[in-house]
This record gives C-alpha cells, structure tokens and sequence, in this order.
C-alpha cells in the first residue's frame, strides 16, 4: 500500500506543513471516503484497515521491537493516521474511552490491555526528523506528558477532535445564545476569554489558532478548517440550523435540498423531510404552506422568514390568490410549485399598499439607455402610483396603471421621458435595439474556464459537406415578442449571463397565452448560433456566452452569415453589402418563434471580398466528423448519486427505484466546487460518463436502443423527453437549409423541431436513431402491447427494449 502510504504524507503532514509547523492530524471521515472512493463510511472503514500491516506486524511496531532506522523513508505513517482517525470518528461509541480495550480492540477485533505501546514515540520522533530532514517542515509533538499516558500521550494528544475536546467546545456552546452559535467572531472571542483546560491541550490550540488565522481574513474559508467541522457537529446536536435550499435544475425544472452551515447540500423530495433540520420560525412556514424565498444567484433560492415576491406554496395555497398577482409558476412537485408574484406578497396576499421608491425599475441597460421594446421596457413605480404622470416633450403619455405601477404600451418607445411624482423628477433615455457588441467587450468562450453544453460534440458535424441544399417547408417570419427577446438577450450576454436570468428575461418577454417552453426558446437561441451554453469547470453553475459573428463562403456566389443578427448587425449588414454591390437574402424558420438566418448574395469574388472586408469579420473555420457516443469509461471516485433520470418527464428525481440498476444517474462531489456528473449504466454495455446533462441524456438514449426521433416532411422532432441535438449539430443543420431550429406548433403543442434537407437527414440518421414511424410503432413491438391487452397476462410483466421500462398487464378484457 505504497500509495495509500504517500496519500497520508501529502494529506495530513505535507500539504498542512506547507503554511507552517504541523502541532494536529485532522483525520476526517470524508477523507477516508473520498481516498477510497466509496460513499459508505462501514466499507470505508473495512479499506482503511486493510491497509494496516499483518496483526503480528503491528503489534511489534506498537511495542517498539520493529523499530523505524534512522535514514529511512518512514513505511508507518498509515498506522498513525489509523490511530489519529479511531479516536475522532463517528462510527465511534459513545462512552468508549479506553484506548487499548474500547478503541483499539473494537477496531482490530484483538486484545491489547496493558499491551506495551513503546513503539508509538519511536514512530512520532523518526517521522519529525524525516518531514525536517527531506521536506524542511516542523512536526510540533506534544512535550508535557502526563505519567499515567506516558506511551500513549502523543498519540492522544495530536489527534482533533477528541472526546476530550468535545467535552470543552460543549461548555463553550452552552455558554453562548443559540442566535450567534454560528457567528465565529462570537466563538473566538469566547473561546479567547473563556477558561478551559482545552486550552493547554497541544491540537486543541493549534487547530483554533489555525481557525482564528482563517477568519481574520474574512469570506467563508473558515468553515472548511478542522476547528470549525468539529464546532458544528457539536452545535448540530442540539439546533436545527439548516436551510431549504431550491434550485433551478438542468432543464428549467426546480429541485429541493436542505443545505447544512457547512455547505453539505441532501436532496429531499418536499420541504416536510426538512422539518427536524431547520429553525421553528422556518418549520412554521412551511406547515403553513408558504415559504419565502430569497434569490441567491446562479438559479438559487434560500427559503427566509422575511416577505418576498418569490415563494415556494403548496398548490391549494397558490389557487387561492389572484392571478393577475402571478408573473410566473413552475412545479417542483406534485403539491408544491415554486410562484413569482409581481409584488411583495405576505401570508399569500399581494400587499399593493406597501411602499416603493419612486423611479424606473425592470429595464435591459442599453449603454446609458434602456431598451424601449414592451414588454421588456422599464416601468415607473412609486408609493403613489396614481400620482405618476409621465412625458415625453413635455406631452402626457398614456401608461397601462397596474398595482406595480405604470408600463408602457405595447409596442416600440425611443426618446426621453420624464416621470413626475409631486415635486420628484425621474428621467429616462430608451432605445428601440441593443448595441452592436465589439470583440473588446465580448466575453469569449474558453476552454480553460468553462465546459460547452456540446462536450465532446463542441465543433463537430454530422457531415463535412456545407453546401446549401433545397428544404420544401413553409416558412413564417418571426414574431414581435422574439425580436424583443432576442435584443435583450444580445444586449445581457455581451459580459454572460446566468441561466436563471435568460430563463426570466424570456419569460417576461413571452406572451402570456399561445408560447412555448422557456427552455426551448432558450435552446433555440444556441441552436441558431448566438449563444453557446456553457458549465463552469470550477463551480457548478452554468453560464450563456455570446458567439462571434462569422462568415461563411458558399458555393461561387454565397456567404452565409453565422452568430448573433440582432437589429444592430443587420443595419450594417445591409449598408456592407450595399457598398459592395451584394444584396442580403433573409431566410426565415419554421414557427414564429425561429430566428431567422441571412446570407449574402454576391455577383463575383472581387464583391464577396469586398463585402467581408467592409464587415470586419473572421471566416467560419472548418469542423470535425461528429461521432455518436464517445463518453468517459473511467471511473468516478469520491462522488456521490444525487439524482436518476426521470425518463418520462424528462428531470432529475431525487427519489427512484434502487431495485432498478439501468439509468442516467447524476453524481456530485460533496465539498468541491466541481461541475455535477452525469453516469449512464446500460445492461450490457459499459457504463459511461458525461458532464453536459443535455449530452448525457441524449447519449443514454441512443445506448439505451429504440429510435429517438422522428421525422416526417423534413422536420425531425424528439420523441423522447429532453432529448435535442447538439447544438453544433443543429447550427449544421441550419446552415445546410437555411432554416433554424426552434419551437413548432404540433397536435401536442409546442415541440421542438429541426428543418433537415434529404442528404442532411441520412447524416444525422447515421448518428442518432431516427424513425419515420408515427405513434405506437415508434415506441415498440407489436406484439408487447398485444401481450399487454391480452387478459391471462394480466398482472405479469415484460421489459420493453425500445422504452426501456418494465410494462405491467393490468388491463382486463370484459366478460361476454
């Protein structure tokens, strides 16, 4: 176990020696978890002694009759560790004190009272004289021992937390108001004045001193030092101090978790399971089914007791308010909902009488404007709203008055207006489109900061050919809310934009009536090239950039144009081309809430250079050969499942069937900043793992077997839940036909479509499974549902290969 070995030195001397003199070894139970690879601390406990010398061995190393030589590279280090870890760990029985007879002998299963333990201070000096003679680092050892511990002393006293320890933080804790057991100016300053026999314990001071270092310099790191872990157990013993945290899943959908002080996120199902874990005042709250939410950034909310416009009800409660009060509604369950109101609300009442600031609020900053474009525009808002007026020119203009305040009519607004409240003056400047957004401000994708939403499919393409090809479909010019959302978007993701923020940009650009998912306008921008969607490598958040504006040479006569057009880009685009003598072809999609793509037309080559030379923009480069699954077949150590794939609906449930091994399983890493894992286990087929949720569900599918799209008169469409193509793929797609993906009306509703040309669709066939057969036959064999229907098979079960679930006889053929 030489590794096992090295990983002791580097973890708990080495990388602590770093800083200054190690005086503790801090062996938590996470490491053990975390250095094995396992999620189960039984399992992990049974590795950590297997690492252990032969019972024989380690007796005489206990003795001192295998003593470490001088010279060499100690081969022990596991042993102390070993040592350090049986008497912090939680696994550890209340009332066992005895280090022979309760600690040792439980662990090792053998007998060692009144065994000679000469051997420990052998290792502990040969060990500080190593660490100074090769790594030039100071192991502080206990000096004052007393006589009755003599052998054991040093032992004992390097290990943190011991019951010792434990016994002094708990009269500390005692001793403060249970409001500001978590403030650590409060605990220092206690600990500092306070008298305690702890305070002459060697890892007791060393590890405060290294606790009190850390706060000083502010933030949060003091939360990750081994004093403030042990600090939190023991006030977790007595106070319910968790949050309920909700967060915006991968698709739009909300998730549910209780967060401890210490950053430890558990999935739940309802805020019910969080009761014994949370505070009175927020346990109230939700046994009354209205809980405050509180926006927290990057798609987080933290439920509160203070009044919010953002809650998280219970379905009865939310039917019981007003529906004009409701901006927005999205399920986290089949009881609760997640419900933005447009005012502060309290007890699930809009309060309208409560008081606001006078001045314009809600708006896209344009520069030092504002977009003008409704229903984005800012509104005025004030304590008084029917004391507003507004002007432009020094002429009244006509509002639409709300509880809110008052917004403008639909429509475009430029110029500046002025609102008057009594003798108060609010000024503002809007502007009918955003700002063309240069390559200096532009915020550009990096490998090294973040992950595409593509992954390994980032720049790759069903096929190599580019050329334009015919596409029969009816084509519909979009509509006014999408230009509007699309300036808004440009205008926002210049610098990136959260998730969260795009997801409410569009709803409160959308109509309230006749729209399609959020999500999938959302993914439509990205499939038409003006965004890319992306996952921070070092914290799991995800985040919209804006592409570039590229070209494209086509053909002799052709430059197709790719990245953002919004309003901006197309007045040059058409001054460009018109100074060039080439004339801009608009080529619209297949709803009205698809962009529109646009190319050049150019008469000769001397004109199309001309025209890419007057717009200043880089040439499209070349992509890849797309593969249809690629994967990570290595295995994931130290993360943990948080979620399986409801295929169904298409989200992450944090409450599944363990009986049923084939899934897509989200993993996390507790304690890290790390982006989640998505692992597809497949009977049959080796398990592979993704870090774009979008991939992996579409790549689970396609190992899963059965057809996953379906196309009819050049349309593809999805028949699994949240299954879409790479983005890449679908920018190839657009390129070929001119034609970008977005939202289409169907018998259904809203669904995503893709417009595909012939030879485009037999490249895309060859990447995913794509079916021509409508209905049932897509889904299935025949002869399962005549199983099914079937009355003696009622109650029996078949595995269905193409849906990839177990389907039950339960229907009963009626008696004649």
């Amino acid at each position: 176990m030489r590794n096992f070995e090295a990983e002791c030195i580097e973890r708990y001397f080495l990388a602590p020696g770093s800083t200054g003199p190690v005086g503790s070894v801090y062996v938590a139970d996470d490491d053990l978890l975390d250095i094995f690879g396992v999620t189960d601390l039984e399992e992990a406990r049974k590795q950590l002694i297997k690492t252990l010398p032969h019972i024989d061995i380690l007796k005489a190393r206990f003795s001192g009759d295998m003593a470490p030589r001088n010279g060499n590279a100690p081969d022990y280090v596991r042993i102390l560790v070993f040592l350090c870890w049986m008497q912090t760990t939680k696994t550890r029985q209340r009332g066992d004190r005895d280090f022979r007879d309760d600690l040792l002998a439980k662990q090792l299963n053998e007998y060692f009272t009144g065994f000679p333990m000469n051997g420990l201070d052998l290792m502990w000096g040969h060990l500080k004289e190593f660490l100074w003679r090769e790594h030039q680092i100071d192991l502080v050892l206990p000096e004052n021992i007393p006589n009755n511990i003599s052998r054991i002393g040093r032992t004992l006293q390097m290990a943190f937390p011991t019951w010792r320890h434990k016994v002094e933080l708990r009269k500390v804790r005692d001793s403060i108001p249970p409001e500001r057991l978590l403030d650590p100016l409060t605990v220092a300053n206690k600990i500092t004045t306070a008298n305690m026999s702890g305070q002459t314990m060697q890892s007791f001071v060393y590890n405060f001193e290294k606790f009190d270092i850390v706060r000083k310099r502010g933030v949060r790191e003091y939360m990750e030092t081994p004093f403030w872990q042990a600090w939190y157990s023991l006030v977790a013993e007595q106070a319910a101090l968790e949050e309920v945290e909700v967060a915006e899943g991968n698709f739009g959908e909300h998730e549910l978790f209780r967060v401890s002080p210490l950053g430890d996120r558990v999935p739940i199902a309802t805020p019910e399971e969080a009761l014994r874990f949370i505070p009175k005042a927020l346990g109230k709250l939700v046994r009354n089914g209205i809980v405050f939410l509180e926006n927290s950034g990057w798609g987080k909310y933290r439920a509160g007791t203070s009044p919010s416009n953002i809650l998280l009800m219970t379905s009865s409660k939310l039917a019981a308010c007003d529906a004009d009060a409701i901006r927005s509604v999205a399920g986290l369950n089949a009881n609760w909902v997640v419900a933005h109101f447009r005012n502060q609300v309290g007890g699930g009442a809009q309060t309208a009488s409560a008081p606001r600031e006078f001045g314009w609020r809600d708006g896209i900053r344009v520069g030092g404007a504002y977009l003008g474009r409704t229903p984005l525009a800012p509104m005025i808002a004030g304590p008084m709203p029917a004391a507003i007026r507004v002007e432009k020119n020094g002429k009244p203009v006509d509002m639409v008055r709300s509880e809110e305040g008052l917004s403008f009519l639909n429509g475009i607004h430029s110029g500046t207006f002025v609102a008057r409240n009594n003798r108060e003056i609010r000024e503002i400047l809007l502007v009918p489109r955003a700002n063309e957004v240069g390559e200096l401000r532009r915020l550009s994708f990096d490998f090294a900061r973040e992950i595409s939403e593509d992954e390994f499919h980032h720049d790759t393409v069903p096929s190599l050919v580019t050329t334009v090809e015919d596409w029969a479909g009816d084509r519909v010019a979009p509509c006014d809310e999408l230009v509007t959302i699309g300036e808004a978007l440009y205008e926002r993701t210049a610098r990136g934009l959260s998730f969260s923020e795009a997801i409410e940009i569009i709803q409160r650009g959308m109509p309230e009536d006749d729209r399609p998912s959020e999500w999938d306008l959302l993914r439509s921008f990205s499939d038409a090239g003006w965004l890319e969607m992306t996952l921070l490598r070092h914290f799991p958040v995800r985040r919209i950039l804006q592409n570039p504006l590229m070209a494209e040479r086509v053909g002799s006569d052709l430059v197709r144009i790719s990245g953002p057009t919004p309003i901006a880009v197309l007045e040059r685009l058409h001054a460009a081309a018109g100074a060039a003598g080439a004339r801009v072809e608009t080529w619209n999609g297949l709803s009205k809430w698809a962009l529109p793509r646009y190319a050049v037309r150019c008469p000769d080559e001397r004109v199309r250079r001309d025209f890419i030379e007057r717009m200043a923009i880089a040439e499209k480069p070349t992509s890849k050969q797309a593969r249809a699954d690629v994967g990570d077949p290595d295995g994931v150590h130290g993360y943990q499942v948080i979620g399986r794939l409801d295929e169904e609906r298409g989200f992450f449930a944090v409450r599944y069937d363990d009986k049923i091994a084939d899934g897509l399983y989200r993993l996390e890493r507790k304690e890290s900043r790390n982006p989640f894992l998505y692992r597809s286990v497949v009977d049959g087929k080796p398990v592979k793992t993704f870090v774009s949720p979008s991939v992996a569900v579409l790549s689970h599918h396609l190992r899963a077997g059965g057809p996953v799209f379906l196309q009819s008169g050049g349309i593809i469409k999805p028949l699994r839940s949240r299954v879409l193509l790479p983005s890449s793929w679908a920018r190839w797609a657009s390129d070929r036909v001119l034609c970008n993906a977005a939202p289409g009306a169907s018998e259904d509703g809203w669904q995503y479509q893709y417009a595909v040309g012939a030879s485009s669709l037999t490249a895309i066939s060859g990447l995913v499974s794509v079916t021509d057969k409508e209905g049932e036959e897509a889904e299935g064999p025949q002869w399962i549902d005549r199983f099914l229907a079937s009355a003696s098979n009622r109650g029996r079960a078949i595995y269905d290969s193409r849906s990839r679930t177990t389907r039950i006889a339960r229907v009963m053929v009626e008696k004649r």
